[in-house]
């Protein structure tokens, strides 16, 4: 019996072996399909307004294609040249830049404070940042245009970087804090021993060991700010960031989709460009938080 039943799981061996292959070649081929089919939808956008940019209307209407007749530059010019998306470009990267300092500034701290020291609030506190990811920022407006209104901050350029601070910090806080979690304690009690100060530990441990955590806010945070529309046109109506100057770039009869397209070109530009210089620390950053989550 014990002999007839190894030789049985012996012959069923391979062909189990072989069902768990081919499903697991299945399931990766549905993957990659499905990937590369997303990957084609995303792109193809991108694509199309880079090839639009170097055509003119005409060209545009009468033949659909990728890859444009000529690399011509009159669209980009008539960009830098006659239009203000130079000003607006610099109202975006002004106004964003201070608000990632602004940012940082404010919950690299608190994020220190909730994630190493141990008091009856701090639990608290980190929950309500937790709760508030999951508030929309079109319900806050109303309070905030009221808070701007009473500050006199309202038609100011600069002050809309408070919005956007109140706007990115709980995601921001509930990264940082379970990325400092994830460090070991033993670290600051080898600090102390040796006499370094709670500011010391603090800029000379927790920030370079938190680098992928930040870096991961910095461009969470980045493509959000740079992206806003309604809290731009809400606030800065007289300062146009890049989003509301594209959304003013057509007539009410008539629309230059080849000027357009530049234009749209000079707005996705600098979120590629951050995006490339810090992918490395982006991808550990993520695998950091999956493997502390």
């Amino acid at each position: 019996m014990e002999i007839n039943a190894s030789i049985k799981f012996s012959k069923n061996t391979p062909v189990n072996e072989r069902m768990y292959n081919f499903r697991r070649k299945l399931i990766q081929l549905i993957t990659y399909t499905f990937l590369i089919v997303y990957s084609c939808f995303t792109i193809f956008p991108i694509l199309w307004v880079l090839s639009n940019s170097f055509r003119t209307n005409n060209q545009i209407f009468t033949n659909i294609t990728i890859i444009p007749e000529t690399f011509n530059l009159v669209n980009f010019n008539r960009v830098l040249t006659s239009s203000n998306l130079p000003i607006a470009f610099y109202n975006s990267l002004s106004i964003t830049l201070l608000s990632l300092v602004l940012l940082l500034f404010v919950v690299l701290p608190v994020a220190f404070v909730i994630s190493r020291f141990k008091f009856r609030a701090g639990s608290y506190i980190y929950l309500f940042f937790s709760l508030a990811v999951f508030v929309p920022t079109v319900t806050i407006l109303p309070m905030l245009f009221k808070l701007f209104g009473d500050f006199g901050f309202l038609g100011h350029k600069y002050p809309i970087v408070f919005a956007y601070v109140i706007e990115q910090a709980p995601v921001s806080m509930f990264l940082l804090v379970a990325f400092m979690m994830g460090i070991p304690k033993e670290l600051e009690e080898a600090a102390i021993i040796d006499g370094s100060s709670i500011w010391k530990i603090f800029t000379s441990i927790m920030i370079p060991l938190t680098k992928n955590g930040i870096v991961t806010v910095l461009i969470l945070c980045f493509v959000n700010i740079w992206n806003d529309y309604i809290q731009a046109f809400t606030f800065i109506p007289g300062y146009r960031t890049l989003t509301v100057q594209l959304a003013f770039s057509k007539t009410e009869f008539t629309t230059d989709y080849g000027m357009m397209s530049a234009s749209i070109v000079f707005a996705i530009t600098p979120m590629i460009i951050f995006y490339l210089f810090m992918k490395e620390h982006l991808m550990k950053g993520m695998a950091e938080g999956a493997v502390k989550g």
